[in-house]
């Protein structure tokens, strides 16, 4: 199947999971939210769950990073604000605690809701809630990353951010408008800058010493951009988000990220569109999304897989974290790499800081 259109159907199949919770379509008994998630420590001595929920799917977000016609998606997979804040208090229910977001998805209002009445209603506490969003390619101009970061804070109606994240190495120039997540010029082509990314995470540094985030990282970098990164860094990343499942395995930047304590978090767990892990998910009596969501947890890495269209699929994901692949399951997905990419971010094509149009 075409990636791209594998992308566009898997987006919209995970956004529906809001329309049914909305609808009452989904029936589900919520778990026991004790249940314990695994933790990775990172190298500034903060913990984060080793699995967490990814809230990208709203269907007019990707079109940001891939080109796209999104003018033919279906309205019901739209993400409505109020269907946000209900999926969240779910997913609290159930027992998530890593939420993952973004100035991009334009959720961070909603998801602040539901973490607001959570803590009133003494569910939680804001510290049982590890909470990631990223400072989006138009704040990338040093002296607009702090005025991202505090609008994410007022957004989320939080004091700090568990983990902020370069979401791009790639700035575009900011407009009168936030949300103009990719301006173009009056012929339409893409106002990209060539924003040193090292600059911009200079001034990201400058968050954590004014205790606005406890702990930073980057996403979607590659191995010389990484590298050339920490050479000129205060504060090592802790975390590399990336895509990452069997065919897109990316083990040299992954080894080197070990070498330097950075953690991995792999989005886009189950991108792929065949099911050679079906006898593994056989095995083990789990489903084949169950098995593509525990690889990155068995690696080491965190993960933030998306929902699905049901709440019975967002239990089903919580669920991975109560049982092992063995070594020889993790060696056989292993074997799958084809260093098959499905967000190239075609949408940034030609940017001078473009992480995935050379090799490395």
């Amino acid at each position: 199947m075409n990636p791209t259109i594998l992308l566009t159907k898997n987006v919209l199949k995970s956004s529906n999971f809001f329309t049914a919770l909305v609808c009452g379509k989904a029936r589900h008994n919520l778990r026991n939210a004790c249940t314990k998630v695994p933790t990775l420590k990172m190298n500034n001595g903060c913990e984060m769950p080793a699995l967490g929920l990814g809230t990208w799917g709203a269907t007019e977000d990707y079109k940001w990073i891939e080109k796209l016609d999104t003018s033919k998606a279906p309205a019901t997979g739209r993400t409505k604000p109020e269907e946000m804040v209900d999926a969240m208090k779910c997913a609290f229910d159930i027992g998530y605690r890593h939420v993952d977001t973004a100035f991009l998805y334009k959720n961070e209002k909603q998801i602040g809701q539901a973490i607001k009445a959570k803590i009133e209603d003494k569910t939680l506490k804001r510290e049982d809630v590890f909470l990631v969003t990223k400072l989006w390619n138009n704040f990338h101009d040093p002296k607009d990353v702090r005025c991202a970061c505090e609008k994410s804070l007022e957004n989320l109606c939080l004091s700090y951010i568990d983990l902020y994240l370069m979401h791009t190495p790639m700035g575009v120039k900011r407009t009168d408008d936030l949300y103009d997540f990719a301006p173009v010029d009056k012929d339409c082509k893409p106002l990209f800058t060539d924003t040193d990314y090292v600059c911009t995470w200079q001034a990201m540094e400058k968050l954590v010493e004014d205790c606005l985030c406890k702990s930073i990282g980057i996403c979607n970098f590659n191995l010389k951009q990484l590298k050339r990164l920490i050479k000129k860094a205060k504060i090592v990343p802790q975390v590399l988000q990336m895509e990452c499942h069997p065919y897109l395995t990316q083990k040299e930047l992954c080894a080197y990220c070990k070498c330097e304590n950075i953690i991995i978090t792999a989005y886009s767990p189950l991108g792929s569109p065949s099911r050679p892990w079906a006898e593994i998910a056989k095995k083990h009596k789990k489903t084949p999304a169950q098995v593509l969501i525990r690889y990155p947890i068995e690696l080491g890495y965190s993960t933030i897989p998306q929902s699905g269209k049901s709440v019975e699929f967002m239990k089903q994901n919580f669920d991975a974290i109560n049982f092992k692949l063995c070594p020889e399951d993790v060696e056989c997905l292993d074997k799958l790499n084809a260093d098959m990419r499905f967000f190239k971010f075609s949408g940034a094509a030609g940017h001078p800081h473009h992480p995935f149009e050379t090799k490395k």
